[in-house]
């Protein structure tokens, strides 16, 4: 999952909403994001870093 808000991140893409429904995991493993609704396209360093900090509280909290 990490690796897949990482290169949206590369493409200055910050998804912005991230939740359980919006991550699908395939058969392999592999992550889909979807619903970029919301999504904001050219976003800057602090939007992407807060979002990455959004995913790893989500990560923690699946782990609860």
């Amino acid at each position: 999952m990490m690796q897949a808000f990482s290169e949206i991140h590369a493409r200055a893409v910050c998804h912005g909403d991230v939740r359980c429904e919006n991550i699908l995991v395939k058969q392999d493993g592999s992550v889909v994001l979807v619903d970029f609704e919301v999504s904001t396209i050219d976003a800057d360093e602090s939007q992407l870093e807060a979002e990455m900090r959004e995913v790893k509280d989500f990560l923690a909290s699946l782990k609860r």
